[in-house]
């Protein structure tokens, strides 16, 4: 198993990547793949390895790693947005998750957008930090493990 996938993958995520430019890829892609709103991360990492000429494969793993994230800190992120504003939202629970589509698609667009919003600016206020910390943290463990 080691030699057919392991290998390979490893040799892929290497390909002519200095440990920088690979812990930028892997920070760029896990920092995405935690923003609170669904279903763009995947897009948003693509466009962003382009952009800055990332490796694609680095940057997409390290978002589908850090998918389940997405979802548990959704409420940290939302309770730093609602902080910051001074807004306060009602507690989103499955009950009124419910309720609202059955309002409607329109409706419940509008609803949970407020909710997106206030999260997306706790996501943008921890981005900073937490780059600084990830990134840095990933290139020494980078460098220490390519350069032996």
């Amino acid at each position: 198993m080691q030699k057919k996938i392991i290998l390979p993958l490893v040799d892929l995520l290497k390909q002519g990547m200095d440990p920088s430019s690979l812990s930028l890829a892997l920070t760029s892609g896990a920092l995405i793949g935690i923003f609170p709103v669904l279903g763009i991360a995947t897009v948003v990492c693509g466009g962003v390895a382009v952009f800055f000429r990332l490796n694609h494969p680095a940057i997409q793993l390290a978002n589908y790693i850090v998918f389940p994230m997405q979802i548990v800190l959704f409420f940290p992120f939302l309770t730093i947005g609602e902080a910051v504003t001074g807004n306060s939202l009602d507690e989103i629970s499955q009950t009124k998750l419910a309720e609202t589509f059955n309002l409607g698609f329109l409706p419940a667009v509008q609803e949970l957008t407020q909710y997106f919003m206030l999260a997306s600016l706790g996501w943008f206020l921890a981005l900073i930090p937490l780059f600084g910390i990830l990134y840095f943290s990933l290139k020494h463990l980078i460098s220490i493990r390519l350069n032996p």
